[in-house]
């Protein structure tokens, strides 16, 4: 933790004799500033852990309002203090609406900082345990996972909008909730637009409200889900399913904060932050003209792609550990573990659902289960679906043969196992049904090597 001081006169500093044991009891480095018009200053605020910022008023009088939100927008998380400050109750709440935590009309002595600086460290320890338990929330501990949690912190303080992009079931609307969480809005409401579950006829009234008589049946007036939203965040799912008829209506929202109940008159405003999720390639659907080009920029200021779990299957076993003890307690039984050959059965299925097909899978078998033991056998039904898509991936190939060259389709046929089983040469070899040494031998064959997970022929 580090604690700085912005002071121009000499004085200011008498507080500060006896820095040795400040640093001893609670870690402190001290760095005093003169000048603000040096840039060099503001550069290193960004990359260390600075959390509590002192300003001295009669050291810059006007320009402290100016130093407070220009140190707020480089280091958001420090708290900021201001000492010898007039005893101007005016002045006060423009500093703190500035981004300033304390206002002080008098020095800071010794005992005072000792106290604020083991009240901020408590509450940012605290602030931290909060911050992983959050993100723990999302399970994982694959590369793709923990890239997510790095930033999904720093995503979470802005109020930025935010576009997720992910398959059916890889858990959209739940990293939506923890942005939500993590965000000043936490306190706020989370409200869900799901765009595939309302009628084209209805969207508008439901999602922008009605007045009295706009309609038959209008018979008082409704709230929508943005206004709903007002203060919070408004989650559009599968936002790809938005009517082109009202994706104008959105952006107008979007941009002013502002919209009309269906037959109202008056504007009104609802503070909210948006954070969308989709299935659907945006890029190709504006392309296709089925949306808007303007909305799509408004609402991918910041991307995140949800990778689907057969390309994160070191994932599965932490997954499978976590939902037994969630779904023990909602199907009544105490389980005693799983066997090897069912978590193997379980990481070599290609998961099409993702970790939604997941949950149902476990808490099939778990409902299954007569002895709390999870066993092979009660996942006896994926063994049938591998043999469903072995079947369909031959119709497809079979039907790719046409065009092909016998050298050519048995080439397509490696690429596609090696993909399959997310280039795992002996997982490949024993889907083929050949040995890995075959299977090694015809990559080289056709040129076929792995790359950083990708598939490339050899130059």
């Amino acid at each position: 933790m580090k604690l700085i001081i912005f002071t121009k006169r000499e004085d200011q500093c008498k507080i500060f004799f006896c820095i040795e044991d400040l640093i001893q009891n609670i870690a402190v480095e001290i760095y005093i500033y003169e000048k603000l018009n040096d840039e060099k200053i503001f550069k290193q605020f960004s990359t260390k852990d600075y959390k509590l910022v002192t300003i001295d008023y009669l050291s810059f009088f006007e320009e402290t309002e100016i130093l407070i939100k220009k140190l707020k927008e480089l280091i958001p998380d420090a708290s900021i203090l201001v000492t010898n400050a007039p005893d101007n109750m005016n002045l006060a709440v423009k500093f703190t609406k500035a981004g300033a935590s304390y206002y002080f009309t008098n020095e800071l002595n010794q005992e005072c900082l000792c106290n604020l600086l083991s009240e901020i460290i408590g509450y940012n320890e605290k602030k931290d345990a909060k911050i992983s338990e959050v993100l723990n929330l999302f399970i994982g501990q694959s590369q793709p996972i923990k890239r997510i949690k790095e930033f999904l912190p720093t995503i979470a303080e802005t109020h930025c909008n935010v576009l997720i992009y992910g398959e059916t079931g890889t858990g959209k609307e739940l990293l939506a909730r923890i942005i939500h969480q993590l965000s000043q809005r936490k306190d706020g409401p989370f409200i869900v637009l799901d765009c595939t579950l309302l009628q084209e006829t209805i969207f508008e009234s439901e999602v922008f409200g009605y007045e009295k008589g706009a309609f038959t049946g209008a018979y008082t007036s409704k709230k929508g889900l943005v206004e709903l939203a007002d203060g919070g965040t408004l989650f559009i799912d599968e936002v790809g399913e938005l009517p082109l008829a009202l994706q104008k209506k959105f952006l107008r929202f979007i941009q002013e904060k502002t919209f009309l109940r269906v037959g109202g008159t008056k504007f009104l405003k609802s503070d909210v932050r948006i954070i969308s999720a989709t299935n659907k390639n945006l890029e190709d659907e504006v392309k296709r003209g089925n949306f808007r080009a303007d909305l799509y920029f408004r609402l991918n200021t910041v991307v995140i792609e949800i990778p689907p779990l057969r390309e994160r299957k070191e994932d599965i076993p932490l997954l499978l550990e976590h939902f037994i003890r969630v779904k023990s307690q909602e199907v009544g039984k105490v389980f005693k573990g799983f066997s090897k050959g069912f978590l193997q059965l379980l990481l070599e299925y290609s998961w099409p659902g993702n970790v939604r097909e997941l949950i149902n899978v476990i808490e099939r078998a778990m409902i299954l289960s007569s002895d709390g033991y999870l066993s092979e056998d009660l996942l006896s039904f994926l063994n049938l679906r591998r043999e469903q898509e072995a079947i369909e991936n031959m119709e497809s190939n079979i039907s790719l043969a046409k065009d092909l060259k016998l050298k050519e389709v048995e080439r397509e046929l490696i690429l596609k196992a090696l993909k399959i089983n997310n280039f795992n040469q002996t997982k490949t070899a024993e889907y083929l049904g050949i040995s890995r040494k075959q299977l090694i031998n015809k990559m080289k064959k056709y040129g076929l090597f792995k790359e950083k997970n990708i598939i490339r022929p050899e130059c």
